[in-house]
């Protein structure tokens, strides 16, 4: 369900996302208030028992929908609210006409969390694309993180993908590419 204000909810938001990103991943709760309020993020929320039991904050840009952050808690995983949220946002995109992107880290063996992410994402109709990408730090003093990106029902190459990755990196991360 697209929430109208999630500020309202803040704190359940919250609580699942600081369990289920690491730092490097995540921004502190003041930053991450602040994105919230901003006219072009849209979070998708379902609810178990009356909490917020996964979300889904996604931007709304000219070149693109970005899907920046799908958790669910851990308690609730496995019941098909992560994939009921991503649907919500593919026909969203799908009515916007955009393309649909999103970041997953790197699919190795020693990390089998990645494996299973890369297989829910193609499982519901997204490509990984695996040309360079660095996602610039979320937090003062931070180090970028190496990702890879995905894109609904279309692979996309680094030149198509380029006119996103500036919207992405001026909207989302508030930066130039000259930057990272």
């Amino acid at each position: 369900m697209l929430m109208t204000d999630p500020m309202e909810r803040f704190e359940e938001i919250y609580r699942i996302y600081k369990i289920s990103f690491p730092q490097v991943e995540r921004r502190t709760k003041e930053d991450q208030r602040k994105i919230m309020e901003n006219p072009r993020v849209k979070v998708w929320t379902a609810e178990k028992d009356g909490r917020i039991a996964a979300f889904l904050v996604g931007w709304e840009l000219e070149s693109c929908v970005y899907l920046e952050h799908l958790a669910t808690d851990p308690a609730c995983r496995g019941g098909g609210l992560g994939k009921g949220l991503v649907g919500e946002s593919i026909r969203d995109a799908n009515e916007r006409r955009l393309p649909l992107i999103l970041e997953i880290e790197p699919v190795t063996e020693e990390k089998p969390d990645t494996v299973r992410r890369a297989a829910f994402y193609e499982r519901l109709g997204f490509v990984i694309n695996r040309f360079p990408y660095e996602q610039p730090p979320l937090r003062k003093g931070a180090e970028g993180c190496p990702l890879w990106i995905v894109t609904y029902g279309t692979s996309m190459d680094e030149k198509e993908f380029f006119p996103c990755k500036k919207e992405i990196y001026r909207q989302v991360y508030g930066c130039s590419l000259q930057e990272v």
